[in-house]
């Protein structure tokens, strides 16, 4: 996995991080580029202003998963236009009951992963469909918990 920088101090930053070890920025991940920027607090509530060059102007918001801590992927103006999360929780057909602690935690390692596989399937210039746009063909993901005997639950 690629090492991120942040661009207010050049602290790596690794794939997960929220915020910067050194200099404590915000930070978040932009899709659109594939990488992880420092964030500025943004002129109305909830929304950030990315450091990458070329988006300096533009507000972002966090994914809704980011209160779970579960998500640190950001979404444009256009997409906050469109719904709360970012373009690889748009993914997630199933989510168990995140009330449940151990659901929680599992969940979240889940979707560290899942994060990461889309990182490599943008950079490798892959078409990513969810079953939203295209519902026979596209792909969705149905994170079950287990239930007390050991079989799947929703």
């Amino acid at each position: 996995m690629k090492l991120f920088s942040c661009e207010c101090c050049n602290q790596p930053l690794f794939f997960e991080n929220t915020r910067c070890e050194s200099c404590d920025h915000a930070v978040g991940y932009l899709h659109e580029v594939t990488d992880l920027t420092a964030l500025e607090p943004g002129m109305q509530e909830g929304t950030w202003l990315p450091l990458e060059h070329g988006y300096e102007h533009s507000p972002h918001r966090y994914c809704a998963n980011h209160s779970y801590n579960a998500c640190n992927w950001l979404l444009g103006p256009e997409e906050s236009a469109g719904g709360t999360l970012c373009f690889a929780c748009q993914f997630n057909r199933t989510i168990p009951d995140l009330q449940n602690t151990r659901n929680l935690e599992r969940w979240r390692k889940i979707e560290t992963a899942k994060h990461r596989l889309f990182h490599a399937l943008i950079r490798f210039g892959l078409p990513l469909v969810s079953r939203q746009k295209d519902p026979e063909n596209g792909l969705a993901f149905d994170f079950l918990e287990d239930a007390p005997d050991g079989s799947a639950l929703s």
